[in-house]
């Protein structure tokens, strides 16, 4: 940043906005965070579980951050409690590192209904991490995708006492996103793999998750991520039980806190 830039606003206590802030402030700029959780460590915290990342080493973190006089203000969401227009106004600079907080959609049929047991795989992380079982209802897991977020889902069930977990990917293990120390912990903790299969439809009776209709897949050419694309097989569709569905194939960034602000251009 520019020598001259005295007062920075940094929205987001995630990796991203606290590592931004602690530059700063070694700088000698004066740094206020605006974080929408009622603590720091955004994804890092409430995400990613603590039997992975304990608290304790992420709070010892922003204390040392606050020692260099950063301020960080909890609760405080910029778009509602305070517009990203204000903070340009009272600052010199506005640092924005809000992370991908939503979950992608999976594009198929019933997953928009709101059916109890359907529930997005952050928003399952961050009750169980704030120790609350999401659906105590439910004890039949069906957890979607194969990145790190999919492995915290289903390794996070255990732990508030689901029965039977399963981990539901439309490729092979070859081609799962996730770390392979992770993978191999959740094997050793018995989550049950559906490999080559995707999810087409939600099951639901009476407004309640009952299953997921799923299809085979197979392996095609590679795909623009380099890996084979997944083709569904004709006729071999199937019915999985379960009463609690957890989506996790992805995370997009909610832009909400732009609006008004047309001048500022996104990308993919």
């Amino acid at each position: 940043p520019s020598e001259k830039i005295g007062m920075v606003a940094v929205i987001g206590a995630g990796p991203a906005g606290v590592t931004c802030a602690y530059h700063l402030a070694l700088k000698g700029h004066a740094v206020t965070i605006y974080e929408h959780q009622d603590e720091p460590g955004g994804m890092a915290a409430v995400g990613i579980p603590d039997y992975r990342l304990p608290r304790r080493i992420l709070h010892n973190e922003i204390e040392e951050i606050k020692k260099l006089g950063v301020t960080i203000l909890y609760n405080q969401t910029v778009g509602k409690d305070v517009s990203l227009s204000e903070l340009e106004r009272e600052f010199d600079a506005v640092f924005i590192g809000i992370g991908a907080q939503q979950t992608s959609h999976m594009g198929i049929e019933g997953e928009d209904q709101g059916y109890d047991g359907f529930i997005p795989g952050l928003f399952y992380l961050h009750e169980i991490n704030a120790g609350r079982d999401p659906y105590p209802t439910g004890k039949n897991v069906a957890v979607i995708g194969g990145g790190n977020v999919a492995i915290d889902c289903v390794r996070s069930s255990f732990r508030v006492n689901k029965q039977d977990v399963h981990l539901v990917y439309r490729r092979t293990r070859d081609e799962m996103p996730a770390d392979d120390v992770e993978i191999k912990d959740a094997e050793e903790e018995e989550v049950a793999f559906h490999f080559l299969t995707a999810p087409v439809r939600i099951l639901a009776e009476e407004g309640k998750v009952v299953g997921i209709e799923c299809v085979k897949m197979e392996l095609g050419k590679p795909d623009d991520s380099q890996r084979p694309r997944p083709i569904p097989v004709e006729g071999s569709e199937f019915v999985f039980n379960c009463d609690c569905v957890i989506p996790a194939i992805g995370q997009k960034v909610d832009l909400s806190l732009l609006e008004g602000l047309e001048e500022v251009g996104t990308t993919k």
